[in-house]
């Protein structure tokens, strides 16, 4: 089994509450849906204690604790306090068991892992819906620096991707784009722990991205991005991947800071920023958001009652939104709370996951605002994009 290699791990859980906090309400997002003690990351450490001393099996009425874990990464934040258990790859070793095992998933997320193999996307989209954003953008084949927009800044977020490409290119970034070769980062197989799947799709990728001759990837996507900086050389048993992999928070800071763009119109809105937990707790990305929105003339920002490493999951991760979209939804409408309490007219974030739910929350809310990725924002203060997309009654085209 897989999981015998955090045994350790699994046996020095001392069942403190830091994980699952002192109100259940207020960090883990799987206790906040699911309510049961099984469903906390200690209960998630006895139900792997039990099973490896023999007195437990994986089976499918284990599937909702196991695959309804957010992997939002607080449980194992708090647990640096405590007994430094990595959660997250525990679980993940939890749910390459069942696969391994033969034990059925939920039936969504095999179904995701196969859309993907099959179509090359999480949507089963042909790749001109994967292009349609790049319509009327020029891109630079062999450039060396590849604009990875991923599967759903591609299918849900086209004007929004659109936006952010023309504020790289006008601060003089020389961009390639793989078009009709582009396919998802392979997310999907190692969240519904089909490894052998995950370790096939690494290897055929990054001998793709060699061929192309790539040495930089720029992604907006804190999957994407964590998928190639920390998975791949993990499925591959490398150091790194021998290809600089930037998450856009750091490039976007890099026009702040040289100066490559003139951000001379001003923002005149109240706006609060939520932190993603792949580019936060992940990877104590906290600081370059705050510092990008606090550059741009007049906006007043404000923050949420949880925020950076204390900030609520969106309900995106995990793969929860598409194995179980009601517990997603609640956890959305949990983190919208916390922005209305600001009073702020715009939430921001930098991850387009984040972007999806946190907007399905706000249609469940039936609030009158928007949820603004940091790019969109920049584009307006340079004067690439008319003001108008701030406003709450603006739809985009896609």
């Amino acid at each position: 089994m897989r999981i015998e290699q955090y045994k350790d791990m699994i046996y020095a859980c001392g069942r403190c509450e830091f994980c699952r906090g002192f109100d259940y309400n207020d960090r883990c997002p799987e206790i906040f849906t699911q309510h049961w003690e099984s469903s906390t990351a200690r209960g998630r450490m006895a139900i792997a204690r039990a099973i490896l001393e023999g007195n437990l099996e994986y089976s499918e009425d284990l599937a909702e604790r196991i695959f309804g874990c957010f992997m939002c990464g607080r449980c194992r934040e708090e647990c640096k306090k405590a007994a430094q258990i990595d959660v997250i790859e525990i679980t993940k070793a939890m749910r390459q068991d069942f696969v391994e095992q033969g034990v059925q998933i939920p039936e969504a997320g095999a179904n995701m892992a196969a859309t993907v193999t099959s179509s090359g996307n999480i949507f089963a989209d042909p790749p001109k819906e994967h292009n349609r954003w790049a319509k009327e953008l020029e891109f630079k084949e062999g450039s060396g620096t590849l604009f990875y927009p991923g599967c759903l800044a591609s299918h849900r977020f086209k004007e929004k991707t659109n936006i952010l490409v023309r504020l790289l290119q006008a601060a003089g970034y020389r961009l390639d784009f793989l078009g009709d070769d582009q396919k998802c980062c392979g997310t999907p197989y190692w969240v519904t722990g089909k490894m052998e799947n995950a370790k096939e799709y690494a290897e055929a990728y990054l001998k793709k991205l060699q061929s192309r001759r790539v040495k930089e990837i720029i992604t907006p996507c804190p999957s994407c991005f964590r998928a190639f900086d920390e998975e791949y050389p993990h499925l591959l048993g490398m150091e790194k991947l021998p290809i600089r992999i930037r998450h856009t928070s750091e490039v976007l800071l890099e026009i702040i800071d040289q100066k490559k763009l003139n951000f001379k119109y001003p923002v005149n809105k109240k706006i609060t920023y939520h932190d993603p937990c792949e580019i936060g707790r992940y990877r104590d990305i906290y600081d370059p958001p705050r510092a990008i929105l606090n550059s741009i003339p007049g906006i007043e920002f404000t923050e949420m009652s949880r925020n950076r490493e204390h900030a609520f999951c969106c309900g995106g991760g995990g793969g929860c939104k598409i194995m179980f979209p009601d517990y997603s939804q609640r956890v959305a409408d949990e983190r919208i709370r916390d922005f209305v309490e600001t009073e702020a007219e715009l939430l921001t974030t930098i991850c387009p996951a984040c972007e999806m739910n946190l907007t399905h929350g706000f249609y469940e809310a039936d609030l009158d605002t928007r949820v603004l990725d940091i790019a969109e924002i920049m584009a307006v203060s340079a004067g690439l994009v008319d003001s108008e997309i701030l406003e709450s009654d603006y739809f985009p085209e896609d």
